[in-house]
């Protein structure tokens, strides 16, 4: 079952073949050119077809800070001693790595060396903007490949387990199963003909002791916006399901969204040792 620590133990990808463990399987063989698990991988990755889903919750700040402490990261405030939390759901359909769906935690949070944002309106905004780097804390997928690309070219935290979605017309629906155990299940209404322009946003991760920076490039159809929304759903017994009661869910999210159809491209990334500053 999921390990809570930020540095820990990437489990296998099939439990029934031990020896598929990413760092044995992958290699970076260009500048731009990786070979994953057999498979040429060249950046940038290109998504041309995702729906997705959000829900971004206050949560305690020394709780959230204590949870993130060793990626070297600090969480952000909207209100004193209120920090913020997304959970998210993706289905990529037309994607370089694979048609697969994806679950998150996330954190929006600063990074060493950069200033924090003013409470509430500041934050928002730096966040509404894609001036906040995202710290992934967790991201389980439903796929093999993608999971060895995750974690190899970007640090990305992920591992095998159940996402499920299911993209409406008037709602979506994602919900986040491990090993037979409920995490989370969210809602964001659907339906919206708003345009989402194109964003630059920073992802951020660790993995392998070192802390790992990725700019993505997010535009879409079909943007829908809801103050509030649905209360989600979370697990009674999972290690993450707990952590999720611990910051203080289940409660209904201070906003929830969704994309009908995303386009989004990464590149590589920054590497750095944990607590040191990105270049940029």
């Amino acid at each position: 079952m999921q390990d809570t620590r930020i540095l820990y133990a990437e489990p296998c990808v099939s439990a029934a073949e031990q020896e598929q463990v990413t760092d044995t399987l992958c290699s970076k063989t260009h500048e731009r050119e990786y070979q994953i698990n057999g498979q040429t991988v060249t950046l940038p990755v290109n998504v041309n077809n995702a729906a997705m889903l959000m829900n971004v919750f206050t949560v305690n700040t020394a709780k959230a800070q204590a949870l993130i402490a060793d990626s070297g990261f600090k969480v952000v405030e909207i209100l004193p001693g209120k920090a913020l939390m997304q959970l998210l759901a993706v289905d990529y359909r037309e994607n370089d790595l694979g048609d697969y769906n994806e679950a998150a935690i996330v954190f929006p949070v600063t990074t060493p060396g950069e200033s924090k944002p003013l409470p509430f309106f500041g934050a928002l905004s730096r966040m509404m903007r894609g001036q906040l780097g995202n710290f992934v804390y967790r991201m389980p997928v439903n796929q093999g490949f993608t999971t060895h690309a995750g974690r190899f070219i970007w640090g990305f935290p992920k591992w095998v387990c159940h996402v499920d979605i299911d993209f409406g017309p008037k709602t979506a629906f994602a919900q986040f199963h491990d090993e037979g155990h409920a995490v989370f299940s969210i809602s964001a209404p659907t339906g919206g003909k708003t345009v989402a322009k194109p964003q630059r946003a920073p992802s951020l991760a660790i993995r392998n002791k070192q802390a790992w920076k990725t700019i993505g490039i997010t535009e879409g159809e079909g943007l829908s916006f809801k103050l509030g929304g649905q209360v989600p759903e979370i697990g009674e017994k999972h290690p993450l399901a707990m952590v999720l009661r611990n910051l203080g869910l289940p409660k209904k999210p201070l906003f929830s969204l969704s994309i009908r159809k995303a386009k989004m491209q990464f590149d590589g990334p920054e590497v750095v040792s944990i607590g040191e500053p990105f270049e940029r």
